[in-house]
């Protein structure tokens, strides 16, 4: 396994870094205000950073998700929500230039309309009312209909991150009348940044953490997708994007949160090695409580890091599979512990200095809330951990809750 980073990936990391520091110069008045950083997607424009999670071959950069990881974690350092919202658009192109069934020539149009033509897009796959703990509910439900030239889409997306800064959504619809409920359709739908006939935007997202994110609710109204946007087709759609997927369906995230962890690390030892208890003459890093859980965190994070680092080599070597699920999967539960572990522990040893709202550590502990929730969440992520490691049968798992008549997905993502 090697997980160096060669030129061209340390060179887009640089650039994260240098971004980083950018963002964090606005990331307290976006978080006040939960508003969108449209000045930093620019940025990223401008960097030439559209094309991050697109192979050369299509014109991007070609960093493979070991370079995308790094970057991230480092961007997340600065601004999370920038991170958290701009990790969607290399989710849709990411997935969509690895997906197989997906045709070269529909590639490459993408691949221009991100490179050349400087378009954002977000991926939007979570439902109303859907669970972390509960794969089945991310099955879609929104509705696509066909008409003449094209498709129309008909219901609700939830957490639709970045969506009114987007050009284009990557999403799932379910196709009328279909019986399957996994059937699905993958589309890039045309939204102008919200502005799309029969696209209404709920301002729902007034959250604890990561509120620049804009992860509002977006109803589809008979919003038309011409047939040269609708991507592919699948019949099963929890293993066609979470299984075959794993690396931009939540590896991406996974990475996201890794940098909150690390940013916080690296602000409470630069908090306590500057600060003097009354009375004494050494700073308060010196307590050995302190040293203790400065450690642990370091500890973790590493731990986490080299999860998220052999599950990126591993994607980028032996591509899509269950081994390089069972490797996100895993990573993802290492770094949800961690960096909850991380914000509790910070927490403590800053004490209630650390929280006061002029501290950037205070909202980097809020933006760390959901790293144990975000999907799959940290029980569901051991759970598949579990069954991977003991070669337990799918099939044999039983449902873990009561379903209606008409939910017959699987209990499991596998």
């Amino acid at each position: 396994m090697n997980i160096e980073l060669n030129a061209e990936q340390q060179r887009v990391v640089n650039i994260g870094k240098e971004l980083a520091r950018d963002f964090a110069t606005r990331a307290a008045e976006h978080d006040r205000d939960r508003s969108a950083p449209e000045e930093n997607y620019e940025k990223l424009k401008d960097a030439g950073l559209f094309g991050i999670a697109i192979p050369k071959e299509y014109g991007g950069l070609g960093v493979g998700f070991l370079g995308y990881s790094a970057f991230i974690i480092e961007l997340a350092q600065g601004c999370a929500s920038t991170a958290n919202s701009y990790n969607m658009h290399a989710n849709a192109t990411g997935t969509i230039m690895q997906h197989p069934d997906i045709s070269t020539s529909t590639k490459k149009k993408i691949a221009k309309l991100a490179i050349e033509d400087g378009k954002l897009m977000c991926t939007s796959v979570s439902e109303p009312n859907s669970s972390s703990l509960l794969a089945s509910a991310y099955t879609p439900s929104l509705e696509a209909r066909k008409v003449e030239g094209g498709y129309t889409l008909h219901g609700k997306k939830a957490f639709c991150s970045m969506v009114e800064s987007s050009d284009y959504v990557f999403l799932y619809a379910h196709p009328e009348g279909d019986p399957n409920l996994q059937a699905s359709i993958g589309f890039l739908v045309p939204i102008d940044k919200g502005k799309a006939e029969g696209v209404t935007i709920h301002d729902v997202w007034d959250m604890h953490g990561m509120r620049a994110t804009r992860s509002n609710t977006v109803e589809y109204d008979g919003t038309f997708v011409p047939d040269e946007l609708m991507l592919h087709q699948t019949d099963e759609f929890l293993n066609d994007f979470i299984i075959r997927g794993a690396n931009w369906s939540f590896g991406g995230f996974a990475a996201v949160y890794l940098g909150i962890g690390v940013g916080i690390l690296n602000f409470a030892s630069d908090f306590l090695t500057s600060r003097l208890a009354k009375g004494y003459a050494q700073p308060q890093a010196y307590h050995p409580d302190i040293r203790r859980r400065i450690g642990n965190i370091a500890s973790e994070l590493h731990a986490a890091e080299l999860a998220m680092k052999y599950a990126a080599w591993h994607s980028d070597t032996h591509g899509a599979g269950i081994e390089t699920f069972y490797a996100f999967i895993r990573a993802k539960n290492t770094i949800g512990q961690a960096v909850a572990n991380t914000a509790k522990s910070a927490t403590i040893a800053c004490g209630a200095s650390g929280l006061m709202k002029k501290v950037p550590l205070e909202r980097m502990i809020r933006d760390a809330a959901t790293a144990p929730i975000m999907p799959p969440n940290v029980d569901a992520a051991a759970d598949q951990a579990g069954l991977l490691t003991m070669g337990l049968n799918p099939a044999d798992v039983l449902p873990p809750l009561k379903s209606t008549e008409t939910l017959v997905a699987p209990a499991v993502l596998i």
